[in-house]
């Protein structure tokens, strides 16, 4: 048999020198493994796990807070709606002291006096609507508005939980990938190795130390690349999650098969029921036509009722002569019609603005709509593709396991060449990565599908 350098290769080798060749291969390749950077040590107890993560940055992201700022806000609007229907009640307590010096004649004589008068006095006013639509329609108003708000909070809730979902595991693959080029390195070295030992007893020629050292140098490279990234991915998950850049955070690297695919329709049904971002544009929707009713109400008569009751007691005194001191109860009820006639066509004014934010937020929920049954229909389609993928990948990964442990045992007993082994090593890689990227889009998949369909709530 000719090798690929051109020198015909040792055919009188007995079996003492091929397992004396065979065991100087095996030799180096353990040294070997340990030029190949392990994974960095990760303290016990010190995994993130995905429900930890996703609850730091729930607890810590700005758009969580922002969303349940604007919650807050919407709260208290609607409660400050209900001036308008409730009565308003003031109190008020005064305490007046006068000093007042005076000359007056009698019979030609002048006689000065000084007078004091002291007034203590109190009173409750209450007013309140006794009829008016307007007040009505704002505080329905204000209270779907506030709905709205908690829906709003409720979809950047699950927005952030994807966002940590998807970053989550795209470290993980990260992570798995690193893993997949250390042992695709080990593997190179320890093929470089044995090319070594075999060319070293004639068995193989200079090509395929060559060849070896070439395959080693790429997986080289595509480890520090790894690595690299698996850092960066890291990086990204701290700012989700809302982490400072030096703290440490390590995430299991567990990735399962276990990927469940919905029904296409019951997901679409369910994401339209029950979707907070949907359930926000039907409550803004049905604001909007509270307000347009508020504003047309405003043509309508206003029945205002409003009540008092003073209580005084004054008393007086003359130097040189003795007290003086009365009280007074006074008691005053009003119920008052307002009608509108004519204010600078302010009504017609906000009527039609009223109409055109009623059409703007109907035309916002049907475009929703539509946006929310193709992402559904999107996530879906994913998450399908993802799970066959898996099949695929799994299938793929045994075949190249198979061919390379084939390819490996024909090339040591000198009936393969070194480029069918190198050829299954980088098919082996090949598979690996593909089944962890499988695995790992599969999981981000079903976070999106979570997403889209909104029936769970974080």
């Amino acid at each position: 048999m000719i090798g690929e350098s051109g020198t015909p290769r040792a055919r009188g080798a007995s079996t003492l020198a091929l397992v004396i060749m065979l065991s100087a291969a095996l030799m180096p390749s353990v040294s070997a493994w340990a030029q190949v950077p392990a994974a960095p040590p990760v303290p016990a107890g010190e995994r993130w796990s995905l429900a930890r993560a996703v609850a730091a940055a729930l607890e810590g992201s700005g758009d969580a807070q922002a969303a349940h700022a604007r919650t807050v806000q919407a709260r208290g609007s609607a409660l400050g709606a209900w001036q308008g229907l409730l009565p308003t009640v003031s109190g008020n307590l005064a305490y007046t002291r006068n000093k007042q010096s005076s000359i007056f004649f009698e019979g030609g004589v002048p006689v000065p006096f000084v007078e004091r008068q002291r007034i203590q006095g109190g009173g409750l006013t209450a007013e309140t609507n006794l009829l008016s639509v307007p007040a009505w329609s704002e505080k329905r108003r204000q209270s779907l508005l506030r709905h709205g708000a908690e829906e709003s909070e409720a979809e950047a809730r699950n927005g952030v939980v994807y966002a940590v979902k998807q970053q989550y595991f795209t470290l993980v693959k990260a992570e798995r990938l690193a893993e997949v080029s250390r042992e695709s390195e080990r593997l190179a070295r320890d093929e470089e190795s044995r090319a070594e030992a075999l060319f070293e007893v004639g068995t193989v020629a200079r090509g395929d130390v060559l060849k070896a050292k070439a395959r080693r140098a790429s997986t080289q490279l595509d480890r520090i690349r790894a690595v690299n990234q698996v850092e960066i991915q890291r990086s990204k998950l701290k700012q989700v999650i809302g982490l400072k850049p030096g703290t440490a955070l390590y995430v299991e690297t567990v990735l399962d098969e276990n990927v469940v695919l919905p029904d296409s329709a019951t997901a679409v049904s369910t994401a339209l029921a029950s979707r907070p971002e949907l359930s926000r544009a039907g409550a803004a929707e049905r604001a909007a036509r509270a307000g347009l009713f508020g504003a047309r109400a405003r043509r309508l008569p206003q029945v205002i009722g409003s009540a008092s009751y003073d209580r005084t007691k004054t008393r007086d005194e003359l130097e040189g002569s003795s007290e003086v001191e009365f009280n007074s109860t006074a008691w005053f009820g009003q119920v008052r019609l307002s009608v509108p006639i004519f204010d600078g066509f302010a009504l017609e004014g906000g009527m039609k603005s009223a109409k055109g934010a009623l059409l703007e937020a109907e035309s916002q929920r049907r475009q929703r709509e539509l946006d929310v049954a193709v992402e559904v229909q999107q996530a879906w389609l994913s998450v399908r593709e993802a799970v066959e993928r898996i099949d695929v990948a799994k299938e793929g990964l045994a075949s190249a396991e198979e061919d390379y442990s084939f390819s490996k045992g024909r090339y040591e007993l000198g009936a393969g060449t070194i480029l069918d082994l190198l050829n299954a090593e980088v098919s082996l890689a090949q598979a690996k990565q593909s089944y962890v990227e499988a695995l790992a889009d599969a999981h981000v998949a079903e976070a999106a599908m979570e997403r889209a369909v909104g029936s769970r709530r974080y």
